[in-house]
């Protein structure tokens, strides 16, 4: 692979990374301002922004933006994080220009209307309770509420119903122009390419916007809950999720624990999924994840069942931690883990989207490009004695937090968690 670097005269970061064996070309500008920057009032800013930056230019209205792609087979998308928003644009090699002109337009250009701001506000509150109305989905964002607390990090990153339908056209032009400068964009670009071209391109639609100015970001650890946290809800299944502090996304542990999360659930052939679901038929699905963020991360384990067997399931699941806390690993079990790692990695690098993704998060977090062979040898490099340290420090069951929601259910009834 050969990554490249180029800082723009404005402090805008372009990689770039040709994987000419494809004959698209996958442009991502990032910017590195997620939910967690946010105010308590200002919770769900990022993600309208990102709704209303396609919403019409001082060129273009939403219709013609979305026909301008339309008719050249592209795509135009976006999503919020926790750290970073992202505006992606996948097009054909030979309609590279024209990819790199839209994103351009919707990021420097957008008027913000009002009449576009009020009608994409009913559009986000729908979002909003689509998933409080998926409860699979809606535990974690709770989750994240009761483990996190007051901290930015547990905010719903679409924001809340209160606070979405308060904010005005002063509030996103402000919050805009607060965090959205030129020092914390990224454009990351994958595909078909040629490097002079995109250098060309780079500075041409990137390299002369006025968005500009440096900040940075403040430097400061979230601080987690314990406990447990029920949400009664009628429904017919309990949903829940169990789980703690992780480390950060640049944490030596941050490979252990991924492996101790894909031996417990992540998988078909994972214990949780073997004991819990395969053997006693309690759960259609249960798994277990690590998220990994700038100070800290999560480990969790989620699944859903009839209440009636809450407290038959958190004992299971308990009983599969102190059973690795007491005898630990096989070599043989760490080999299998690090296949499926390195199998996992692998397979996810196949397309333009997730190369140019993986472009951009090492940026963010390491402040380079992190070749797949080191990450491969990271993996390779896992030893028991670093699983044992991994386990150790994050899967602590006492230091948990628990959300439920559905049916009612107590802390008692599995024993106290």
């Amino acid at each position: 692979m050969n990554a490249q670097k180029v800082v723009l005269d404005n402090h805008i970061r372009l990689l770039m990374e040709p994987l000419n064996e494809v004959p698209s070309v996958c442009i991502g500008l990032w910017v590195c301002t997620g939910s967690r920057d946010e105010a308590p009032e200002e919770n769900g800013l990022t993600h309208f922004i990102e709704h209303m930056l396609f919403k019409g230019t001082s060129s273009r209205d939403a219709l013609q933006i979305a026909k301008e792609i339309d008719k050249i087979g592209g795509v135009l998308n976006a999503f919020t994080g926790r750290e970073y928003t992202c505006f992606y644009v996948k097009v054909l090699k030979s309609h590279l220009e024209k990819g790199f002109e839209i994103l351009s337009d919707i990021f420097f250009n957008s008027l913000f209307r009002e009449e576009d701001i009020a009608r994409e506000r009913g559009v986000i509150l729908q979002e909003i309770k689509m998933v409080q109305d998926s409860p699979d989905e809606y535990v974690h964002e709770l989750f994240y509420r009761d483990l996190w607390g007051e901290d930015p990090l547990g905010a719903p990153i679409s924001g809340s119903l209160e606070t979405v339908s308060r904010f005005s056209r002063d509030d996103i032009l402000d919050y805009f122009q607060r965090h959205y400068l030129s020092s914390r964009l990224i454009l990351s670009v994958a595909g078909n390419l040629d490097e002079r071209e995109i250098i060309r391109l780079g500075k041409r639609y990137f390299g002369t916007g006025t968005v500009n100015g440096l900040r940075k970001t403040e430097a400061r650890a979230a601080e987690s809950l314990r406990g447990f946290h029920p949400h009664d809800r009628d429904l017919e299944q309990l949903h829940v999720c169990w789980g703690g502090v992780g480390c950060s996304r640049t944490h030596r542990d941050r490979y252990p624990l991924y492996a101790l999360s894909t031996y417990l659930g992540g998988g078909m052939s994972s214990r949780l999924f073997q004991e819990v679901r395969e053997k006693r038929g309690l759960v259609y699905s249960i798994y277990a994840y690590a998220s990994f963020y700038r100070h800290e991360g999560t480990f969790a384990i989620a699944w859903s069942a009839h209440g009636d067997r809450f407290g038959e399931i958190v004992d299971i699941v308990r009983g599969e931690m102190d059973r690795i806390h007491r005898h630990g690993l096989t070599e043989q079990d760490l080999h299998e883990i690090k296949e499926q790692m390195k199998g996992n990695l692998l397979l996810s690098l196949e397309g333009t989207n997730s190369r140019m993704n993986k472009l951009a998060t090492d940026e963010i977090y390491f402040g380079r490009f992190v070749p797949i062979e080191e990450v491969v040898a990271n993996v390779d490099a896992m030893t028991l004695s670093d699983i044992e340290g991994a386990l150790n420090a994050y899967l602590r069951p006492e230091a948990f937090c628990m959300t439920t929601l559905g049916p009612r259910v107590t802390e008692e009834s599995d024993g106290g968690t």
